[in-house]
């Protein structure tokens, strides 16, 4: 599908995925802010735009991704200190195998 987004005044058609246009429009928008004072000859206003776009989508991608590693890291970490209770609390000896499936799979109760 197409997209038409406006950055410094000058309308820009854009193939995007339909779930990815308001994304895009989102991108489009900061970008807009950024080169706020930016002048140029159309051809290299263009390949600047689709640039700073990617380079934009880029780094959403990857703060979004580091969101989700932080929060399933949280998640393992829990189920360990939840697992090390459970052991101390039964009278078994308190696992320390930091960074090993063993002591994950204590946390789900497979072990």
């Amino acid at each position: 599908m197409q997209k038409v987004v406006n950055i410094l005044n000058r309308d820009f058609t854009i193939e995007c995925v339909e779930g990815d246009c308001r994304r895009l429009e989102d991108l489009a928008a900061t970008l807009n802010t950024r080169l706020a004072s930016f002048s140029g000859d159309d051809d290299a206003m263009r390949r600047l735009v689709v640039t700073a776009l990617s380079l934009l989508d880029q780094n959403q991608a990857a703060s979004a991704a580091l969101v989700r590693a932080r929060n399933e890291i949280e998640r393992l970490s829990d189920m360990v200190v939840e697992a090390q209770i459970e052991a101390a609390k039964a009278g078994q000896p308190v696992i320390d195998e930091r960074g090993r499936v063993d002591a994950l799979r204590v946390a789900q109760g497979a072990a």
